[in-house]
């Protein structure tokens, strides 16, 4: 099925959940443009059919340069901000650069993203911005300040940016996703299990016994929620935000 034929998407972040989004939604037949800051990261998509480029979401210049050069050729109706770090610490244990750092990325850059592809939006007719936040920007968690600081701000920055440009046809909305399978979770739990003596696996375990459906979100399931918000079938909503957990209490 192809929901998303004749659309051109941006997605920056190449990474676990990023490069998936990027996978699906040219499965669903958009042309597919994929950021990182990382030569390494894009390799994995490279060859994907997909086109690729060396960009840092924090340098505002380069981001506002890449988007009218990846517009020139046709419009950018489709964006997803999927790049993001993940720093973790106590309030007294966390770094200020470490701080400084989730912010810029996970919430700062998701502006000058937004900043630029709305205008290019606005002047091609409309389009669909979908920002990945995650279950911490819908609720604290103990040595996460950063994380969650940076992920309700991008709820916050969605939820007013909908209202801003909906009558230019644009919608943006957010997918917050659970416990992923991924190397970021997997280096989370490690660090649990190190600072409460345990093991990964009962770290595991101790997550499963939250969720409702028994296993840990799938990049794939965030990708498909990410086509659907992007797709004609939300045409009708904006400003929202899609909680993909498997049912995690």
């Amino acid at each position: 099925m192809s929901l998303l034929r004749g659309r051109r998407a941006v997605v920056t972040g190449a990474g676990d959940i990023g490069s998936v989004v990027a996978q699906r939604l040219h499965e669903h037949g958009a042309a597919v443009e994929v950021w990182d800051s990382s030569q390494a990261s894009l390799a994995r998509v490279e060859a994907g059919g997909m086109d690729v480029r060396l960009v840092d979401v924090t340098d505002r210049d380069a981001v506002e340069a890449a988007a009218e050069d990846a517009a020139a050729a046709a419009p950018v109706n489709v964006l997803a901000n999927t790049a993001a770090v993940a720093r973790f610490g106590s309030l007294a244990e966390l770094d200020p650069d470490d701080w400084q750092e989730t912010l810029d990325v996970n919430l700062t850059g998701v502006y000058f993203c937004c900043r630029a592809f709305a205008t290019l939006m606005a002047a091609g007719g409309g389009g669909s911005i979908v920002n990945i936040s995650s279950i911490g920007g819908l609720r604290g968690e103990a040595d996460f300040a950063a994380y969650c600081a940076s992920k309700f701000g991008v709820i916050g920055l969605t939820q007013s940016l909908a209202r801003e440009v909906g009558a230019s046809g644009i919608r943006v909305n957010t997918v917050c996703p659970g416990a992923v399978e991924s190397q970021m979770n997997t280096d989370t739990m490690a660090r649990d299990a190190r600072r409460y003596g345990t093991t990964v696996e009962d770290v595991e375990r101790r997550i499963l016994t939250r969720t409702a459906l028994g296993r840990l979100v799938q990049p794939a399931d965030v990708a498909d929620a990410v086509v659907f918000l992007a797709s004609d079938l939300s045409s009708c909503i904006t400003g929202e935000s899609l909680a993909v957990t498997g049912g995690i209490f």
